[in-house]
């Protein structure tokens, strides 16, 4: 068995079960050192995110069964559940669903980029662990060339599609830069905080988070590894004038920032603008505030209509990226054509080195002058060459031919 790939993956498990089939870094490590040991494959690789958990195998030797037992032992997961829930890709197929996962096509938000540096990582520790020779590295490293071509030649990474970066994205839209524009972020629950990372991503300097309990905004602080300043609600008059851009997120049942709140802020500020972006439902910003001048005001639903315009976008792009994996594909198997056609001609060198030296170890036992011995294993090297040329050269037909049954008859008869 050539390229072999078992998987768990958010296509067909849910994400209780995706976390159950996880392999937590420690466990990948125990796990390769047991593989190499009792030699499960000739090379293996271990993706395991999220949205994922893939195995990648060069000749895979053992059953899909007893493989399952083996993964049990390493997470979660059940014999019986990982079997229920498993793909399995074999050959081309499972070097294009490398390329498509490498690409971000495979991907729960289409197109993301986190994944290539997670296949990187997953490449290293395999490397670490001499399981990632040959052809697992050759197949890794053409994905990430494809990726990149996906990436700079298509849209596909080009549109936000979730409503936090989309919150962001308009930002960057509306203020040129964000590097000298204050942000505060209302709320400290997760869609802030993914916000306030996509923010820091952007070149965001100058935060400030207002929270209902204030150790929750200090605890953020401290996890996303920034200066910024937390502050409780009562503090979000006084915190409005020095905000450029407001982002609202709390699980509060009526408006936090009125009206008459941000008039006083614009006061303060001189009616320099300001951007409000209200992620809550119910809504954080009262809807009122759209009606002053010098106020950007979007909601939850005008950023909805962003994600889906722009889910399209990317879908569009995917179609175009299809044209990358498929060249992607053919580039691999006319590398892998002339690898196993080096495989082939090595295992006959062998077998003619090995019956050479056994008749001239033979001779040269009968002899004693060395001038003699030498020049006997010259003409045994000589004639051993100019045998193998004509077999190497039909062997090189065959394979050339796709004649993979004659190919492995003929080399059969060689391996010594």
């Amino acid at each position: 068995m050539s390229l072999f790939i078992l998987g768990i993956g958010h296509k067909t498990a849910s994400v209780e079960i995706r976390e159950r089939a996880t392999l937590v870094p420690e466990n990948i490590h125990a796990f390769l050192t047991m593989a190499k040991t009792y030699h499960i494959a000739s090379e293996i690789v271990v993706l395991s995110t999220c949205n994922r958990t893939e195995f990648y195998f060069y000749d895979f030797a053992m059953s899909v069964e007893e493989f399952c037992e083996i993964w049990a032992n390493y997470s979660e997961l059940d014999v019986k559940t990982a079997q229920k829930h498993l793909y399995q890709y074999e050959g081309d197929r499972a070097v294009e669903h490398i390329f498509r996962v490498a690409s971000g096509l495979e991907s729960l938000i289409l197109g993301e980029p986190q994944i290539m540096g997670q296949l990187k990582e997953a490449l290293r520790v395999a490397t670490e662990h001499q399981m990632a020779r040959k052809y697992l590295q050759r197949v890794l490293q053409m994905s990430f060339n494809i990726a990149k071509e996906v990436r700079t030649e298509t849209n596909i990474g080009a549109f936000a599609v979730s409503v936090a970066f989309s919150a962001v994205q308009l930002a960057k839209n509306i203020f040129d830069g964000l590097e000298h524009h204050h942000v505060l972020l209302l709320g400290a629950g997760e869609t802030i905080e993914l916000v306030a990372r996509h923010l820091i991503e952007a070149g965001v300097r100058n935060l400030s988070i207002v929270n209902r309990r204030v150790e929750r905004a200090s605890m953020m602080i401290e996890e996303l590894g920034v200066p910024a300043s937390a502050h409780s609600l009562e503090e979000l008059a006084d915190c409005l004038p020095v905000a450029d851009i407001v982002v609202a997120s709390t699980a509060a049942q009526e408006a936090l920032i009125t009206k008459e709140m941000v008039k006083n802020a614009l006061k303060l500020r001189k009616n320099r603008p300001m951007l409000l972006i209200d992620l809550a439902v119910p809504r954080d910003i009262s809807p009122e505030l759209d009606k002053l001048s010098n106020i950007y005001l979007y909601t939850v639903d005008n950023l909805n209509a962003i994600v889906e315009d722009n889910q399209k976008a990317r879908e569009e792009a995917a179609l175009l990226a299809e044209r990358y994996i498929a060249e992607g594909i053919a580039r691999w198997q006319s590398w892998y054509q002339l690898a196993e056609i080096g495989s082939s001609v090595q295992a006959l060198q062998d077998y003619a080195a090995t019956e050479r030296e056994l008749a001239v170890t033979r001779l040269l036992n009968q002899m004693n002058d060395a001038k003699d011995a030498e020049l006997i294993r010259k003409m045994a090297t000589q004639l051993t060459n100019r045998l193998l040329h004509p077999m190497i050269e039909h062997l090189k037909a065959l394979e050339e031919a796709d004649e993979k049954v004659k190919v492995t008859e003929l080399i059969a008869q060689f391996k010594v």
